[in-house]
Protein backbone atom coordinates (compact mmCIF):
# COMPACT_ATOMS: atom_id res chain seq x y z
CA UNK A 1 0.00 0.00 0.00
CA UNK A 2 1.25 3.48 -0.86
CA UNK A 3 0.30 7.06 -1.33
CA UNK A 4 1.71 9.96 -2.60
CA UNK A 5 1.33 13.56 -2.32
CA UNK A 6 1.15 16.43 -4.43
CA UNK A 7 2.23 20.15 -3.43
CA UNK A 8 0.58 21.46 -0.35
CA UNK A 9 -2.64 19.36 -1.24
CA UNK A 10 -2.76 16.01 0.03
CA UNK A 11 -4.02 13.37 -2.83
CA UNK A 12 -4.34 9.63 -1.52
CA UNK A 13 -3.77 7.30 -3.77
CA UNK A 14 -4.38 3.96 -2.30
CA UNK A 15 -2.58 1.01 -4.26
CA UNK A 16 -4.36 -2.44 -4.18
CA UNK A 17 -2.59 -5.16 -2.01
CA UNK A 18 -1.91 -8.31 -4.05
CA UNK A 19 -5.11 -9.97 -1.89
CA UNK A 20 -4.53 -13.37 -3.81
CA UNK A 21 -1.13 -13.51 -3.01
CA UNK A 22 -1.84 -12.61 0.91
CA UNK A 23 -4.54 -14.97 1.04
CA UNK A 24 -1.84 -17.64 -0.04
CA UNK A 25 0.55 -16.75 2.90
CA UNK A 26 1.02 -18.93 6.02
CA UNK A 27 -1.56 -17.80 8.60
CA UNK A 28 0.94 -16.22 10.72
CA UNK A 29 2.68 -13.89 7.62
CA UNK A 30 -0.71 -13.76 6.69
CA UNK A 31 -2.07 -11.98 9.77
CA UNK A 32 1.14 -9.59 9.61
CA UNK A 33 0.71 -8.69 6.64
CA UNK A 34 -3.25 -7.39 7.19
CA UNK A 35 -2.20 -5.99 10.26
CA UNK A 36 -0.15 -3.95 7.73
CA UNK A 37 -2.55 -3.40 5.39
CA UNK A 38 -4.86 -1.73 7.68
CA UNK A 39 -2.54 0.16 9.94
CA UNK A 40 -1.14 1.75 6.28
CA UNK A 41 -4.82 2.23 5.72
CA UNK A 42 -5.91 4.24 8.45
CA UNK A 43 -2.68 6.02 8.65
CA UNK A 44 -3.78 7.34 5.03
CA UNK A 45 -7.55 8.18 6.28
CA UNK A 46 -6.40 10.09 9.76
CA UNK A 47 -3.92 12.17 7.27
CA UNK A 48 -6.52 13.07 5.15
CA UNK A 49 -9.08 13.83 7.04
CA UNK A 50 -6.87 15.82 9.13
CA UNK A 51 -6.17 17.73 5.30
CA UNK A 52 -9.70 17.96 5.21
CA UNK A 53 -10.55 19.80 8.42
CA UNK A 54 -7.96 22.23 7.68
CA UNK A 55 -9.42 22.98 4.53
CA UNK A 56 -12.74 23.93 6.17
CA UNK A 57 -11.30 25.66 9.00
CA UNK A 58 -9.37 28.29 6.29
CA UNK A 59 -12.39 27.96 4.11
CA UNK A 60 -14.84 29.01 6.91
CA UNK A 61 -12.30 31.99 7.33
CA UNK A 62 -12.74 32.84 3.80
CA UNK A 63 -16.54 33.02 3.80
CA UNK A 64 -16.63 34.95 6.83
CA UNK A 65 -14.65 37.67 5.48
CA UNK A 66 -15.50 37.70 2.15
CA UNK A 67 -19.12 38.22 3.73
CA UNK A 68 -18.31 40.89 5.93
CA UNK A 69 -17.31 42.94 2.37
CA UNK A 70 -20.60 41.58 0.72
CA UNK A 71 -22.74 42.42 3.40
CA UNK A 72 -21.33 45.86 4.72
CA UNK A 73 -20.91 47.15 1.58
CA UNK A 74 -24.31 45.17 -0.15
CA UNK A 75 -22.29 44.02 -3.12
CA UNK A 76 -25.27 41.09 -3.58
CA UNK A 77 -27.15 44.25 -5.29
CA UNK A 78 -24.75 44.11 -8.09
CA UNK A 79 -25.46 40.49 -9.11
CA UNK A 80 -28.48 39.62 -11.00
CA UNK A 81 -30.77 36.79 -10.03
CA UNK A 82 -30.42 34.29 -12.80
CA UNK A 83 -33.77 33.46 -12.13
CA UNK A 84 -35.73 36.91 -11.83
CA UNK A 85 -33.30 38.49 -14.13
CA UNK A 86 -33.43 41.56 -11.75
CA UNK A 87 -30.92 42.49 -8.84
CA UNK A 88 -31.02 40.70 -6.24
CA UNK A 89 -33.85 41.72 -3.31
CA UNK A 90 -31.71 40.40 -0.19
CA UNK A 91 -28.47 38.40 0.45
CA UNK A 92 -29.56 35.62 1.74
CA UNK A 93 -31.11 34.97 -1.90
CA UNK A 94 -27.86 35.82 -3.39
CA UNK A 95 -26.40 33.07 -0.98
CA UNK A 96 -28.91 30.47 -1.78
CA UNK A 97 -28.33 30.84 -5.33
CA UNK A 98 -24.19 30.84 -4.97
CA UNK A 99 -24.71 27.73 -2.66
CA UNK A 100 -27.10 25.46 -4.32
CA UNK A 101 -25.94 22.27 -2.36
CA UNK A 102 -28.46 22.58 0.93
CA UNK A 103 -25.41 21.68 3.04
CA UNK A 104 -22.70 24.32 1.90
CA UNK A 105 -25.78 26.70 2.55
CA UNK A 106 -26.15 25.65 6.01
CA UNK A 107 -22.35 25.65 6.26
CA UNK A 108 -22.12 29.46 4.45
CA UNK A 109 -25.37 30.49 6.78
CA UNK A 110 -23.50 29.74 9.48
CA UNK A 111 -19.82 31.53 8.57
CA UNK A 112 -22.13 34.60 7.97
CA UNK A 113 -24.10 34.61 10.89
CA UNK A 114 -21.05 34.44 12.79
CA UNK A 115 -19.41 37.45 11.65
CA UNK A 116 -22.30 39.43 11.47
CA UNK A 117 -22.35 38.63 15.25
CA UNK A 118 -18.94 39.78 15.63
CA UNK A 119 -18.70 43.43 14.37
CA UNK A 120 -16.25 44.68 16.82
CA UNK A 121 -13.70 41.85 15.38
CA UNK A 122 -11.64 43.39 11.96
CA UNK A 123 -11.39 41.37 8.92
CA UNK A 124 -8.34 40.65 9.71
CA UNK A 125 -8.89 38.94 13.05
CA UNK A 126 -11.33 37.16 11.26
CA UNK A 127 -8.96 35.57 8.90
CA UNK A 128 -7.16 33.75 11.07
CA UNK A 129 -9.50 32.87 14.00
CA UNK A 130 -10.50 29.09 14.86
CA UNK A 131 -13.84 28.07 13.68
CA UNK A 132 -14.71 26.48 16.49
CA UNK A 133 -13.32 29.51 18.60
CA UNK A 134 -15.24 32.33 16.11
CA UNK A 135 -18.32 30.48 16.52
CA UNK A 136 -18.20 30.76 20.72
CA UNK A 137 -16.92 34.21 20.50
CA UNK A 138 -19.85 35.27 18.50
CA UNK A 139 -22.10 33.92 21.28
CA UNK A 140 -20.17 35.81 24.15
CA UNK A 141 -20.79 39.41 25.60
CA UNK A 142 -19.84 42.54 23.49
CA UNK A 143 -16.90 42.93 25.83
CA UNK A 144 -15.06 39.53 25.48
CA UNK A 145 -15.39 40.68 21.74
CA UNK A 146 -13.72 43.97 22.13
CA UNK A 147 -10.81 42.17 24.24
CA UNK A 148 -7.28 42.36 21.98
CA UNK A 149 -6.37 39.25 24.37
CA UNK A 150 -9.33 36.88 23.34
CA UNK A 151 -9.54 37.79 20.25
CA UNK A 152 -6.00 36.25 19.80
CA UNK A 153 -6.69 33.42 22.32
CA UNK A 154 -9.46 32.68 19.88
CA UNK A 155 -6.41 32.47 16.89
CA UNK A 156 -4.67 29.82 18.81
CA UNK A 157 -6.17 28.33 21.57
CA UNK A 158 -8.21 24.85 21.33
CA UNK A 159 -11.79 25.09 21.46
CA UNK A 160 -11.55 23.52 25.49
CA UNK A 161 -9.30 25.94 26.51
CA UNK A 162 -11.24 29.05 24.71
CA UNK A 163 -14.33 27.74 26.22
CA UNK A 164 -12.70 27.68 30.05
CA UNK A 165 -11.29 31.29 29.33
CA UNK A 166 -14.11 32.76 28.39
CA UNK A 167 -16.36 30.81 31.32
CA UNK A 168 -13.73 31.36 33.86
CA UNK A 169 -12.21 34.85 33.29
CA UNK A 170 -14.68 36.59 31.62
CA UNK A 171 -18.18 35.28 33.14
CA UNK A 172 -19.36 33.77 30.04
CA UNK A 173 -21.45 30.45 30.62
CA UNK A 174 -20.74 28.39 27.36
CA UNK A 175 -21.11 24.53 27.52
CA UNK A 176 -20.08 21.58 25.94
CA UNK A 177 -21.48 20.57 22.18
CA UNK A 178 -22.56 17.14 21.75
CA UNK A 179 -23.33 15.97 18.14
CA UNK A 180 -26.58 13.80 17.84
CA UNK A 181 -26.51 11.81 15.15
CA UNK A 182 -30.22 11.07 12.88
CA UNK A 183 -30.76 8.64 10.17
CA UNK A 184 -33.88 9.63 7.95
CA UNK A 185 -35.60 7.83 5.03
CA UNK A 186 -35.08 10.93 2.31
CA UNK A 187 -38.75 11.67 2.21
CA UNK A 188 -38.98 11.60 5.87
CA UNK A 189 -35.96 14.43 6.17
CA UNK A 190 -37.81 16.08 3.47
CA UNK A 191 -40.85 16.59 6.29
CA UNK A 192 -38.24 17.01 8.86
CA UNK A 193 -36.77 20.13 6.81
CA UNK A 194 -39.26 21.95 6.06
CA UNK A 195 -40.96 21.78 9.60
CA UNK A 196 -37.85 22.67 11.26
CA UNK A 197 -37.47 25.66 8.42
CA UNK A 198 -41.13 26.71 9.45
CA UNK A 199 -40.60 27.03 13.12
CA UNK A 200 -36.93 28.47 11.73
CA UNK A 201 -38.54 31.14 10.12
CA UNK A 202 -40.66 32.59 13.38
CA UNK A 203 -37.46 33.04 15.51
CA UNK A 204 -35.30 34.02 12.18
CA UNK A 205 -32.95 30.93 12.80
CA UNK A 206 -31.00 29.42 9.94
CA UNK A 207 -29.55 26.59 11.16
CA UNK A 208 -31.10 22.56 11.74
CA UNK A 209 -29.75 22.62 15.40
CA UNK A 210 -30.86 26.25 16.29
CA UNK A 211 -34.25 24.99 14.36
CA UNK A 212 -34.67 22.02 16.51
CA UNK A 213 -33.91 23.39 19.51
CA UNK A 214 -36.78 26.43 18.67
CA UNK A 215 -39.78 23.85 18.04
CA UNK A 216 -38.02 21.15 21.56
CA UNK A 217 -38.18 24.39 23.52
CA UNK A 218 -41.75 25.41 22.14
CA UNK A 219 -42.80 22.25 22.90
CA UNK A 220 -41.57 21.61 26.37
CA UNK A 221 -42.84 25.36 27.25
CA UNK A 222 -46.76 23.37 25.83
CA UNK A 223 -46.37 25.19 22.62
CA UNK A 224 -47.05 22.61 21.07
CA UNK A 225 -50.98 22.64 22.19
CA UNK A 226 -51.41 25.95 20.44
CA UNK A 227 -50.65 24.12 17.36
Amino acid sequence: MSVTHSHAIFHPEISAPDWFRVSLLPSEECATAIRGILTAAEGILAQAENQIEDMREHIFNVRMCAFRIVSERELWKLDIDPEYGIPYRSMARWMAVLYPNEKGLRYAQLANATQKALPAVSIIDLGQMKQCNAVLLAKSSDTCQKDAAVRDAAKTASEKDFRATLNREHGQCHEEAETLEFVLSVSDAVIAKRILSEYGEQWNEQTLSAQLMGVLIDWDSGGHNEK
